[in-house]
């Protein structure tokens, strides 16, 4: 299989037109130590984070992501990816519908996602062996037969525990239930890249192409619960995360969660952690069970990822 590379690394920057063509071509990146790499064509793209953190500024909104993290994107979204001083990322860039990938069960390279992983030093493996990469250039080399294809099979295993949700689509047959799903993808990861405000219903069924009704309806049997409580469930996630990790005080949390005054922030907080803001920070992100009884540090996650450990490389 023919591939390309490209590693930016100690801040050097790339813009990839041509390089990341949709014609069969396979493109890898590698981004480091503050390198970044524009995606400014059309190509389906997944990333991985294996070290440090990253940032993501795409079509859906921006995303902070951390290592151990992957998102998965669209042809339309050209993203620009920023590896942070001390991170590393990795990624891939596929046709939208890729020949190989249909061994593994798959008839799309991949859907528009986020999600966790635990095979950080896997990941690292099937991309450094399925093709050889240089610091700051683009290469184009053949890629043995054994190595890209444990590469897509990490790809495709990444995506595993979407299975169930394509599955609880409406629609006659498989090929239309995963068209769905890959537009209500697109639309939870536009409400996840715009975090600091409360994205609108109507809004949300725009982007999956829908009516209010038909997106209210197919959401809630694909993910259990309405866009609303999707919202500001992860919109909560995210105040906890900001809680323990910046300084910022509870009304400004609450503000870059788009809650509009600090009541109603520490109301819908309560109601989700069990504990007020201002003590959920001071115990270090313990939460409260319905028994009463603290139940250690929550660890917020969204509702729309996948996750997998996967460690056959």
């Amino acid at each position: 299989m023919e591939m390309q590379t490209t590693w930016m690394d100690r801040g050097h920057s790339m813009e990839l037109g041509s390089a990341a063509r949709g014609d069969g071509l396979v493109t890898l990146f590698a981004a480091s130590r503050g390198g970044s790499i524009a995606v400014n064509t059309a190509a389906a793209t997944l990333w991985l984070v294996l070290r440090g953190g990253a940032e993501f500024e795409c079509r859906e909104g921006r995303f902070g992501l951390v290592a151990g993290d992957w998102i998965s994107l669209e042809r339309e979204s050209c993203p620009l990816v920023y590896a942070a001083g001390n991170g590393l990322v990795l990624g891939i860039a596929l046709p939208a519908v890729h020949p190989a990938m249909s061994s593994y069960g798959k008839s799309a390279a991949v859907f528009p996602g986020r999600g966790r992983f635990q095979a950080r030093a896997a990941a690292f493996r099937a991309w450094r062996h399925a093709a050889p990469f240089v610091r700051n250039e683009t290469r184009t080399g053949v890629s043995a037969p054994h190595a890209s294809s444990q590469l897509l099979r990490f790809v495709a295993a990444l995506q595993d525990d979407f299975g169930a949700m394509v599955h609880r689509c409406p629609g006659r047959s498989l090929r239309r239930k995963r068209q769905l799903f890959s537009r209500m993808q697109r639309a939870c990861l536009h409400m996840e890249g715009h975090l600091g405000r409360i994205t609108r219903i109507s809004e949300l069924a725009e982007m999956a192409s829908m009516s209010v009704w038909y997106f209210t309806k197919t959401f809630h049997a694909i993910y259990g619960q309405s866009p609303q409580a999707a919202s500001a469930r992860i919109r909560l996630a995210h105040a906890a995360d900001l809680l323990l990790d910046t300084r910022l005080s509870v009304s400004e949390v609450g503000a870059a969660c788009g809650f509009e005054n600090n009541c109603s922030f520490s109301r819908a907080f309560r109601a989700r952690f069990g504990l007020p803001p201002s003590l959920y920070r001071l115990r270090g992100g313990s939460s409260i069970d319905r028994s009463g009884k603290a139940t250690g540090h929550v660890q917020p996650s969204s509702v729309f990822t996948g996750s997998v450990t996967w460690a056959s490389v």
